[in-house]
């Protein structure tokens, strides 16, 4: 088998959610809303942001409407973006464990769906001492699950698209690099695996758990979903 490790990047090497989190936290700062407010604005933040999943031109459309702000969606996004940089910090950890799977000889890579600003996270996050490469969809105009973007992640590492894929999304991390022929470890975030009529090779709660799979081969015979602990 290639050596190989392709990661999915937030809420896989890095807390996207915490990061959202803290951008909220600042921007209802800069309103100064009540304590009591502050915590209910925040919730509703949470809830439509939808783990980064809804649109951030709809997201920033919701949040102008909601606070009667002068600037329009794209500015509001704007100024999201350009705090990115800020709101995440090298986790040693997930650094560490990335650096002994390159010491292992393995070629690691991010596959992440979003803007190309996701650049930003991975910088910010030190990840980029640790990465052969990184593809990020809107840069290369393909998504996961697609398979063009595990092969284009392969293909920057200089190997054959052989290995593992990591990541915390049933749809596409595990079932997009499934069907492009690689292993995968599911990080599950204290989470049940609930999709059914496929699955992944292993779960690991957080990355280090993930390379320690990648590290020993995964030799063994995987356990039923439905009995693995966190």
């Amino acid at each position: 088998m290639a050596l190989l490790a392709l990661f999915d990047l937030d809420n896989t090497l890095i807390d996207r959610d915490g990061g959202f989190r803290l951008w909220a936290e600042r921007f209802l700062a800069a309103r100064g809303p009540s304590d009591e407010e502050s915590e209910h604005e925040l919730a509703w933040l949470v809830e439509i942001d939808g783990e980064g999943l809804t649109p951030r031109a709809e997201f920033f459309a919701a949040v102008k409407a909601r606070y009667d702000l002068r600037e329009d969606a794209q500015t509001l996004y704007r100024a999201y973006s350009d705090a990115l940089g800020t709101l995440y910090e090298p986790d040693p950890a997930v650094v560490q464990a990335l650096a002994a799977l390159r010491a292992a000889g393995f070629k690691t890579a991010v596959i992440t769906n979003g803007p190309a600003t996701q650049e930003v996270k991975i910088k910010a996050a030190g990840l980029h001492t640790v990465l052969d490469a990184w593809c990020i969809s809107a840069v290369e105009g393909v998504a996961k699950p697609e398979r063009a973007i595990f092969e284009a992640a392969a293909a920057r590492c200089g190997e054959p698209l052989e290995g593992w894929m990591v990541g915390d999304n049933p749809d596409t991390d595990i079932r997009g690099a499934m069907g492009a022929g690689l292993r995968t470890v599911w990080i599950s975030r204290g989470r049940r695996w609930s999709t059914s009529g496929f699955g992944p090779d292993a779960v690991a709660h957080d990355v280090a758990g993930a390379v320690s799979v990648i590290l020993a081969g995964s030799e063994g015979d995987r356990p039923p979903l439905d009995q693995v602990r966190d």
